[in-house]
């Protein structure tokens, strides 16, 4: 004989503009009004209590608190859609109460919904909990990968604790959709192969029956050539990001390179580094650049989850970041090398973006992963009348100070005394982007990149004059 069971968990989210109501399998999740206000040992949030409530059928030998074991599942898919919309994290150590009990838990029955900041998430709330109804394993799976990736990302931001293994939780979304759409695409591809050897043997001019015949005998081991026995990660992910709309040049040359800090991150290597940079971890990284992409992996993530269940809550956000990714490097070359020309450009280009993302941003990441004079050199004869001639704002000024450290090491007398006018004049006003203007030193000594003038004016405390400038 079966007993019905309940057990309520109240949770902190950081989300304190939120109203919600849904219910899932035997649970139902709402926001209770009330507001509480937590700590985390560095800052204080003003949160918003959400409630779930849940009912299960325990057999009679089993204790009321038993509840809490078989409500675990329903508590955490909960957890995971909550999560996705906020783009917080809500996890158990969010609880700040729970109970169990034979004793129905009332509550107020409403229509399912969502807001959070006063945007209305309704129509995409009922969207998910539909499409989890049609493939639950997966789209609880996406979920739960998801929140697990942004719970150790935000539990990074003071010690550089788990970036490797966000990293690692978020690719796990990518290897999930890659492999989700594996069958569709080898199917595709042994499609275009047949039509080609039907192509082909057209040529010969044989009957219909005798081409057929020679198209399934060549099937199997061109098939073979061309596909082989599997298909690598990166065509899957590249694949799924074309389906739905979200691949191009930078977006494809982003996948490949977290492919490689993927397989840093997962696989055995030597991990010791000399320097380090804030926040301090206290471990040695298994990548340096995992902390890097970490922005750009919570966001397209976010956006390839929306795209697959079919609503649009991350799309303004991806569409703002995406600005930001690196060019492929042979784009970059071209621009360098003025084999590519970017239509009507003008120096504001390079502060707020154009068509291929080249701008003092990406230009600066380039060369702090290729720190060679010649491509410094390069840099400098492409975009010296920009450089020169674009005036400094509050704005612009974190990538104008970036990049002039750089060229403060110029031959280009011109050029250099610019950079070194800019460094100066963005040091007196505030406006590095850096915590410390020095940090921009300790950054590029984290990647052995050399700056011959800026070191020197560390050294000798000239930024001290910077004060008197204006």
């Amino acid at each position: 004989m079966l007993t019905k069971s309940y057990s309520q968990h109240n949770y902190n989210c950081k989300v304190n503009n939120i109203e919600v109501y849904f219910e899932y399998n035997n649970s139902v999740i709402f926001d209770t009004g009330k507001e509480t206000i937590v700590s985390d040992g560095f800052n204080t949030y003003q949160c918003k209590e959400l409630s779930v409530i849940t009912m299960c059928e325990l057999e009679q030998y089993r204790g009321p608190s038993e509840a809490n074991r078989y409500s675990r599942g329903d508590n955490l898919v909960m957890q995971g859609i909550i999560t996705f919309f906020t783009g917080f994290p809500l996890t158990v150590y969010h609880s700040n109460n729970s109970s169990s009990g034979i004793m129905p838990i009332e509550y107020e029955k409403q229509e399912f919904h969502l807001k959070i900041d006063g945007v209305n998430y309704s129509k995409d709330l009922i969207i998910m909990l539909d499409r989890l109804k049609r493939e639950p394993a997966l789209i609880i799976t996406l979920l739960d990968r998801w929140r697990k990736a942004i719970y150790l990302k935000e539990e990074s931001y003071d010690a550089d604790l788990y970036y490797d293994e966000a990293t690692l939780s978020f690719f796990h979304i990518f290897e999930l959709f890659g492999e989700c759409i594996a069958g569709e695409l080898k199917n595709k591809l042994e499609t275009n192969i047949k039509n080609m050897l039907y192509q082909h043997f057209n040529f010969y001019y044989f009957t219909v029956e005798k081409t057929k015949q020679m198209v399934e005998q060549s099937r199997k081991s061109v098939n073979s050539l061309l596909i082989g026995d599997f298909l690598n990660l990166s065509i899957k992910i590249k694949y799924f990001l074309e389906k739905y709309e979200l691949l191009d040049d930078n977006v494809g040359f982003f996948i490949d390179n977290m492919i490689k800090v993927r397989n840093e991150i997962a696989h055995g290597r030597i991990i010791y580094q000399k320097t380090f940079l804030w926040p301090l971890s206290p471990f040695f990284n298994l990548s340096k650049n995992s902390y890097e992409n970490i922005e750009f992996l919570f966001f397209l993530s976010a956006e390839m989850i929306s795209k697959y269940v079919g609503i649009g809550c991350w799309e303004k956000e991806w569409n703002e970041i995406k600005n930001f990714l690196m060019p492929p490097n042979h784009i970059i070359s071209a621009f360098l090398e003025k084999k590519l020309v970017i239509e009507d450009f003008d120096y504001g280009m390079l502060v707020i973006g154009n068509k291929y993302n080249i701008t003092w941003r990406t230009l600066f990441n380039y060369y702090v992963k290729i720190p060679q004079k010649k491509i410094r050199q390069y840099m400098e004869v492409a975009t010296k009348d920009a450089f020169v001639n674009t005036l400094i704002d509050e704005n612009n000024a974190a990538d104008i100070f970036n990049i002039s450290i750089i060229f403060t090491d110029s031959d280009d007398p011109d050029i250099k005394q610019k950079a070194i006018e800019n460094v100066k004049t963005i040091i007196s006003n505030h406006w590095y982007g850096w915590s410390n203007f020095k940090d921009a030193y300790t950054y590029l000594d984290y990647y052995s990149v050399t700056v011959v003038w800026y070191k020197e004016f560390l050294l000798k405390r000239e930024y001290l004059e910077c004060k008197n400038i204006n």
